[in-house]
């Protein structure tokens, strides 16, 4: 009898775990009801570790599970509690940054210093010859770097994790806007511009980094030209695919061979390619004579899958990194992943100036301070 009475109330527990579990995912008031009450992911600045800022146009960044915090040529990098790690001293004005994963590469605009960072440790520093204008780094480490102010419009150079100069390509005509490289360090592709005409045109390029190395003439293996009066915004790997954003649409690029994703119409608010084997847009739609709704849609390039998720007003500006969305709804921020759940919902009472993003955490900055969300 008594193990009969177990047996009912694990079947009992399963089938309401089952229930609710199903709740969650297929209904969205019922989801948003757990999350604000039983989850609790909503939280307020008063809760949240915090850093201070000595001042109010310090450059802050995010990367990983790392706050960075650049004041005075030196680089404090603060872990998800807001606990300093390590300071790096760096000649850096205005900065450039771009990381993926744990590697942070950080450059000093139209100069020539630059940085890379593992985790919270300097690997290695250069001066280029000449001023540097785009920075991309990998997961593995190979950095790629865009120079202009020598006698070539732009110099592509691509450094392997030892800092050690894999190949340089020189544009003599055009002009380098955005670099990717391959997961694998196989590929390097570059965004470049042509103003020498009456009409600016674009193209994106893919480089073979071992033809590059030995024999450089044979290194561009495809070259992808867009629709007439499409201009190049940016590129990205997603795994080994290249995803090309243009001012009116996106593509994937593979192979020789360009495959149109969606268009960019007057209705998209926002739009981002850096969310993890995910396009990220913000659509405005007219939902009445006299108001409009605001929906997150999160899409799968490879399947045309598509997650949304609906904005309760207008939102004021968007940001991905990995896995994470953060919209910016004004005095507060919805962190959602690529399933279009909520992460976290952040409140707060005074206005902030702006957000960074890493994979793993979140600060939001103020004029004194910067609050940090661990995600």
């Amino acid at each position: 009898m008594k193990k009969k009475i177990i047996i009912i109330i694990g079947v009992i527990l399963i089938l309401a775990i089952i229930i609710i579990v199903s709740l969650y995912i297929a209904n969205k008031p019922a989801r948003d009801w757990m999350d604000k009450y039983i989850l609790r992911k909503n939280i307020i600045e008063e809760n949240l570790p915090t850093i201070a800022l000595e001042n109010e146009n310090s450059n802050v960044y995010a990367y990983d599970n790392h706050i960075v915090v650049l004041e005075n040529n030196n680089l404090v990098i603060y872990n998800q509690a807001g606990k300093e790690e390590t300071t790096i001293n760096v000649s850096i004005t205005t900065p450039l940054f771009a990381d993926c994963e744990k590697y942070l590469l950080v450059a000093d605009k139209n100069n020539k210093n630059v940085y890379l960072i593992y985790n919270n440790s300097l690997q290695w520093q250069k001066t280029m010859e000449g001023n540097i204008s785009v920075i991309t780094v990998n997961k593995n480490g190979a950095a790629g770097i865009v120079i202009t102010g020598t006698t070539y419009k732009s110099v592509i150079v691509m450094y392997g994790i030892t800092g050690d100069e894999e190949f340089k390509t020189y544009l003599s005509s055009t002009i380098a806007v955005d670099l990717a490289i391959s997961e694998d360090n196989k590929y390097l592709s570059f965004a470049e511009i042509n103003t020498s005409g009456t009409i600016i045109s674009s193209m994106v390029k893919t480089i073979s980094v071992d033809k590059a190395k030995n024999s450089p003439s044979e290194a561009i293996l495809y070259k992808y030209e867009p629709e007439s009066n499409s201009l190049i915004v940016n590129i990205q790997y997603d795994k080994q695919e290249l995803v090309a954003q243009y001012d009116n649409t996106i593509y994937k690029l593979k192979d020789g061979n360009a495959q149109k994703l969606l268009d960019i119409d007057n209705k998209t608010l926002f739009i981002d390619i850096n969310l993890s084997e995910y396009i990220c847009s913000i659509i405005e739609n007219s939902s009445g004579i006299l108001s409009n709704e605001y929906e997150l849609k999160i899409i799968n390039p490879e399947n045309q899958k598509e997650n949304s998720y609906l904005l309760e007003s207008m939102p004021k500006s968007l940001y991905c990194n990995n896995d994470i969305i953060a919209v910016n709804m004004g005095n507060e921020i919805e962190f959602i992943n690529h399933n279009a759940w909520v992460l976290k919902s952040f409140s707060s009472k005074q206005s902030f100036k702006d957000i960074v993003l890493g994979n793993n955490v979140a600060g939001v900055i103020y004029k004194d301070r910067i609050e940090i969300i661990s995600l």
